[in-house]
């Protein structure tokens, strides 16, 4: 398929509206120089230049999904406090609907703030409640989840795990069923940690270390080619036949990825398109929206990993938790031609 056919499924991800419900956080970036080191300690003193935020976590995959023209909209769960607002402020910039976002009184919002010294991280900083959410919020999440679906307007439902709380065996076999009964592409970045082996997803998303852990296969570095990877091809058939997933993409850093069909067939390999890595922070929340958003615009698998392989691309060339525009993606798609 010629790039430029690629470059038309993303014209038409306008079309489409995602559900994104999982873990809300904010990336809070805390920029500076390091010229000297501290006299009580041997750390570097970092001279304060500036400060930002953006969403990130499942916040920055909806932020994603925005940016590559289409809507979105987030559940998910907020602490009663100033970084919650904060959030929702900043979800409401990027034209994020933040109309189903849960708070929760007692529950800190997740912020992780990062430290950076001439574009180098020097220390991140967490602020963050992981235990699982009262039962009362899990009920509250699953209604408005099925009203959404309910309503016909979502096209996709996407789950990002980050093991700060929203997700369980439970919830998520809950949240998937409902998302099956009215026909919604459903799709879940895990996290090593939650190895749920649930059924009824169309796509899964992990990076490969992710993937040994969720196999239960000791970790082992990758070659340049997934498709004589052993090991890895080991992981991709323990993860089909666990999760019982349609479509199972690998993401490989340097490698590129590994995208992973019907059981059995040999995995279809996607080298990186990255002309320069600063930092590959957000780069899996990217991958999601845009492979997700192909899947959508009708894209066969391999087309739509393709697409999103572009995607990452870009964003892992910019500092910081960042999101990729419809016109620059393209734009990279037909320059390829």
């Amino acid at each position: 398929m010629s790039h430029r056919e690629l470059s038309h499924y993303v014209s038409d991800f306008s079309r489409y509206r995602v559900a994104v419900l999982g873990d809300l956080m904010i990336d809070r970036y805390v920029w500076g120089r390091a010229s000297r080191i501290s006299q009580e300690v041997p750390v570097p003193v970092v001279a304060v230049q500036h400060e930002n935020a953006v969403p990130g976590g499942a916040a920055n995959v909806a932020r994603n999904v925005v940016s590559l023209g289409a809507k979105a909209e987030v559940l998910g769960v907020v602490g009663d406090d100033h970084d919650g607002r904060e959030l929702c402020r900043l979800l409401g910039e990027c034209q994020v609907d933040t109309s189903q976002v849960l708070v929760v009184p007692g529950r800190r919002t997740t912020v992780k703030t990062r430290v950076l010294a001439a574009n180098q991280q020097v220390v991140r900083i967490d602020y963050e409640d992981t235990e699982a959410l009262p039962a009362a919020a899990y009920r509250q999440l699953l209604g408005r989840l099925e009203r959404r679906l309910q309503s016909g307007e979502i096209d996709a439902l996407i789950l990002e795990d980050y093991a700060k709380g929203v997700f369980t065996r439970s919830f998520i076999k809950a949240a998937i069923a409902l998302a099956n009964r009215y026909q919604v592409l459903v799709t879940l970045d895990p996290h090593p940690s939650h190895g749920f082996n649930v059924s009824g997803l169309a796509l899964m998303t992990p990076n490969r270390a992710e993937a040994f852990v969720l196999a239960g296969i000791g970790y082992q570095p990758g070659i340049n080619d997934p498709c004589r990877d052993r090991p890895l091809r080991r992981v991709g058939a323990a993860l089909q036949r666990k999760w019982r997933v349609s479509q199972l993409l690998l993401t490989l850093g340097a490698e590129g990825m590994a995208l992973f069909g019907a059981a059995g067939e040999d995995p279809v390999h996607i080298p990186t398109r990255a002309q320069q890595v600063f930092d590959v922070s957000g780069a899996g929340d990217t991958v999601m929206a845009t492979m997700v958003l192909a899947l959508l615009a009708g894209a066969p698998a391999s087309a739509a990993a393709t697409i999103a392989n572009y995607a990452a691309g870009v964003v892992v060339g910019i500092v910081g938790t960042a999101a990729i525009e419809a016109a620059v993606l393209r734009q990279r798609l037909q320059e390829e031609e």
